[in-house]
């Protein structure tokens, strides 16, 4: 049996009432857009338990226990009163509807609080050595991790507990973020702040159109070099860009020009590219041009030519 009210801007707020279980409360299917949270929760949860709460619930497709909503007074929202982290995952699931107890008596704000702290305050608490018992019925690593029991309960080494619900890497990261966006101060500043909760040590922008030649640069260079890791293909990319740095011997006193803006291009056919190493290496050899500065070698061709000889 489906009723509905009307709700804030007219729009209709309506659930499906499945079971009526008397004293104004039924049990119902109530949309998640329906449904709100309270702008205050005393209530809180780890994001990793958070996160193993919406893995559980992906794997089940539904929440294994109601939560207790109600609907307000005029009859305007449907309001969590206990369930806040259930519903949250649940929707972070892809839940498009949720099962509840409902309360449809018309609660007051005060009503709908002093209900939230009673069901915040009164949950009882665990057993510890009963709860090791109860973990020991468990042998199945899934089940170690759905249950969220942690190392103290469980009873596994740090070391294997660790590496069940906690991976971690042994090597040092840094947290670096970089975009590609048309070049829009509005964009940028819009990405700065939302990225901001993660703490980056770098930020980096660019233009959206060098998006697409990166990624092709970046994909073929793994094909090229065989590397099939991401982080590993720009290592390598960082490392060769470094290496030529190097090789041309460049420092920030001069102002310096790429070679492509004078031949219009990077690359030559092999057999005239040999011909030129070997005129390079001699010039090398015979102290002409200095090893990390090869380049000189053009300069010195230019002087020649220029010269007539």
């Amino acid at each position: 049996m489906a009723e509905s009210k009307n709700g804030e801007h007219g729009q209709k707020i309506a659930y499906e009432k499945i079971a009526e279980m008397g004293s104004g409360l039924v049990i119902a299917k109530v949309s998640a857009d329906s449904i709100r949270e309270q702008d205050i929760n005393a209530r809180i949860m780890k994001n990793e338990m958070q996160r193993q709460l919406t893995d559980n619930i992906k794997k089940r497709g539904q929440l294994e226990s109601l939560p207790f909503c109600a609907l307000t007074h005029d009859g305007e929202r449907v309001e969590i009163i206990s369930g806040h982290h259930r519903i949250r995952s649940g929707k972070d699931a892809g839940l498009k509807d949720f099962f509840v107890i409902l309360d449809v008596s018309g609660l007051n704000r005060s009503n709908i609080v002093a209900k939230q702290i009673a069901h915040n305050a009164i949950s009882g608490f665990d057993d510890q050595s009963m709860l090791k018992e109860l973990a020991k019925l468990m042998d199945d690593v899934d089940d170690m991790i759905e249950s969220y029991a942690g190392k103290e309960i469980l009873e596994v080494p740090d070391s294997e507990i660790d590496k069940l619900l906690s991976p971690t890497l042994t090597f040092d990261w840094k947290n670096i973020v970089f975009a590609f966006l048309p070049h829009q101060i509005e964009d940028v500043n819009a990405l700065v702040e939302a990225i901001q909760k993660f703490a980056p040590d770098y930020v980096g922008v660019a233009d959206v159109e060098a998006y697409k030649p990166f990624m092709e640069a970046l994909a073929k260079y793994q094909e090229f070099a065989n590397v099939k890791n991401v982080g590993a293909a720009i290592h390598a990319m960082t490392k060769t860009t470094l290496q030529q740095i190097d090789d041309s011997g460049y420092n920030d006193t001069e102002e310096w020009v790429q070679l492509t803006s004078i031949f219009g291009g990077s690359a030559i056919p092999k057999e005239k590219a040999e011909r030129i190493k070997e005129a390079v290496e001699k010039m090398v050899e015979d102290g002409l041009v200095p090893k990390k500065r090869r380049w000189q070698a053009l300069e010195v061709l230019a002087d020649c030519y220029m010269a007539g000889e």
